[in-house]
């Protein structure tokens, strides 16, 4: 009779969670004492003609104690201005990254999902997303910060499209074996589950085992169904109901979903005490699928672990 040998689970990669938000949302998560990973916009602090207002939410970052990712700011952008470029250059923009020194940089990108139905023909918005990633890319290797760089991939209703996103990248030098991290943008407005799946399925294949993937501003709904194929997410919805119609997100487990509730008429409460109930169950809600993701292996590793970045 053999002896069955006890195989050891393999490692899975942790599932990590930035929260986004400013002003109030950001001091209150940075009064709750946790350890917490946070995306700003850089957008957000652009005002006549430089960066400027991002110290105050730049130090509640720092009492959080986790990573910083710096985002393009291209949803406030797009959102004021006509046109398809950005008021700042890339040399502005990784000046701020260095200023508020963050760990994770995302390439100057153009929104798809945004700009596509307002004109931008697609090959034009993944051609010049390449480009504004590739500037990125030169001004981080002179300033000494190119393993913070996180390249965005761009597409808008089929996989290829950020596959070709892809294989600009590359004839330009900008190769999942020079950056571990990557980004995917235009997804957060998508109600096809279905194309979200098969695009991050086909841009992991595309990458490698090696490389891990980021994804900007995935919706709720879509991280139950994706949350294996993404190694990191950020979302603002617990500010985004708060500010909406005041409620308060419950985080049922089973049913894998929120409950939204709100206060009965005439009884209110302040906005920040329904912030933070709402990061809580947010929480609940990351550490569900992080638990999921790696099974019942008790060698899983826990939500708080990060992705690994580097300077080269």
């Amino acid at each position: 009779m053999t002896a069955s040998i006890r195989r050891k689970p393999p490692q899975c990669r942790a599932l990590t969670l930035f929260l986004a938000g400013a002003d109030v949302a950001l001091k209150v998560a940075a009064e709750t004492g946790l350890r917490l990973n946070w995306l700003l916009s850089a957008g957000r602090y652009w005002r006549s003609g430089k960066f400027t207002g991002f110290q105050g939410d730049v130090e509640h970052v720092r009492r959080l104690g986790g990573l910083l990712f710096l985002d393009s700011g291209a949803q406030q952008f797009f959102g004021k201005f006509k046109g398809f470029k950005y008021p700042y250059t890339a040399e502005e923009y990784l000046q701020l990254a260095l200023e508020v020194g963050a760990d994770l940089v995302a390439t100057l990108d153009l929104p798809l999902d945004i700009l596509t139905p307002r004109g931008l023909p697609i090959s034009e918005g993944v051609k010049r997303t390449v480009e504004l990633g590739v500037e990125v890319v030169d001004v981080a290797e002179r300033l000494g910060a190119l393993g913070r760089v996180v390249p965005v991939l761009q597409g808008f209703d089929h996989p290829p499209q950020w596959l070709e996103s892809l294989d600009l990248y590359k004839q330009h030098g900008v190769t999942p074996q020079r950056f571990r991290v990557w980004g995917v943008g235009s997804l957060c407005m998508s109600r096809r589950i279905r194309l979200t799946r098969a695009v991050l399925r086909e841009v992991r294949r595309a990458l490698g085992s090696g490389a891990t993937i980021h994804v900007f501003g995935l919706s709720l709904n879509q991280l139950r169904r994706v949350y294996d194929l993404v190694d990191s997410y950020d979302t603002s919805a617990w500010v985004y109901w708060v500010k909406k119609d005041g409620a308060v997100l419950v985080w049922d487990p089973v049913a894998e979903s929120f409950i939204h509730l709100q206060a009965r008429d005439g009884k209110r409460y302040p906005t920040e005490r329904l912030l933070r109930i709402n990061l809580l169950q947010l929480l609940a809600m990351h550490n569900h699928y992080a638990e999921k993701r790696c099974g019942k292996s008790h060698d899983r590793p826990t939500p708080s672990n990060q992705v690994s970045v580097s300077d080269q």
